[in-house]
């Protein structure tokens, strides 16, 4: 930009730089597609570029008329940078236009092969059903002669889940049958392993087997029932003891009450003899408990009687 003789920028006609020939690749961007790509004359662009720019490198910005004229300087600059931008997007949509239309012969092409690539899969897909539905026919006709009161209990799915080469090509029919035929055979040998070795505990891991077609998950599942089962019963022997224990304690204390030497006082008339109820849940022989120590303490009653 020019400078006066104090070196501020001169406002007046600093946001338009004279043009002359360096900056006419500037004034008029040519950017374009041609059958070998992309082409503009990046070269002449610069040096046009830097001229542009030289009018202003190095200038001062003191007053508030510098300033206004800085920012109209920007603006102009920011006017080619956008004016090259809009050039570059204008060639790339003149260069994708031919890539689009090649794409699209390209495509028309292919359908014609893609096409019959479609008859093809339809055909290996009826081919697929056919032989699916022909080995699950088969599978399920041995299943039916070999055991038909399993198959409510162990669904087929369940064995082809076990073994899915049940169903592929890679095994014949005849491979594949005998096999299932051997799987029954020993989900049956496993049901009556379960019902021998574990038989509180049979139907629950009886239908755990079912589910997976494991003996052993089903058999540590039986364990685990049953290791909760003696826990419970611990604990309510537990219970009961404790309970049998305080019972016992009471009776003590209440027997040696009466031959404790105590003095004897004299009935007051607030202790008169009445009619009581009292309910209480227990196990028959706490209840039995209960009664003798009443009884052995003098109360008289028509005996327990449970509430069904």
């Amino acid at each position: 930009m020019p400078k006066d003789n104090e070196g501020r920028a001169v406002p007046s006609g600093a946001a338009e730089p004279v043009s002359d020939g360096s900056v006419s690749a500037l004034s008029v961007i040519e950017m374009g597609a041609t059958s070998g790509g992309l082409s503009a004359d990046f070269e002449a662009m610069k040096v046009a570029a830097r001229a542009y720019v030289s009018k202003v490198v190095g200038m001062d910005i003191v007053t508030d008329e510098d300033r206004k004229a800085a920012w109209k300087i920007r603006a102009d600059l920011n006017s080619k940078v956008e004016a090259i931008e809009k050039a570059r997007k204008d060639a790339f949509r003149a260069y994708d236009a031919p890539k689009e239309a090649f794409k699209a012969k390209c495509e028309e092409v292919k359908s014609v092969i893609k096409e019959q690539i479609a008859i093809i899969d339809g055909r290996l897909k009826e081919l697929d059903d056919e032989f699916t539905a022909a080995r699950k026919a088969a599978l399920l006709a041995e299943y039916e002669t070999q055991a038909p009161d399993l198959m409510a209990a162990i669904p087929l799915e369940r064995f082809i889940e076990r073994e899915s080469a049940l169903m592929g090509r890679s095994w014949s029919e005849t491979k594949a049958v005998s096999k299932l035929g051997q799987m029954i055979a020993t989900a049956v040998s496993d049901r009556e392993a379960i019902r021998a070795a574990a038989p509180k505990f049979a139907t629950a891991a009886d239908k755990h087997y079912c589910e997976r077609l494991d003996l052993s998950a089903a058999l540590a599942e039986a364990k685990r029932l049953a290791d909760e089962a003696k826990a419970r019963e611990r604990h309510a022997e537990q219970m009961q003891r404790e309970a049998e224990d305080r019972v016992a304690r009471a009776m003590a204390q209440a027997k040696a009450a009466e031959g404790g030497g105590a003095p004897c006082r004299p009935k007051s008339p607030a202790s008169e003899v009445r009619e009581w109820d009292f309910r209480f849940r227990a196990t028959k022989a706490q209840a039995t408990m209960i009664a003798e120590y009443a009884k052995s303490i003098g109360v008289v009653s028509d005996g327990i009687k449970g509430v069904a």
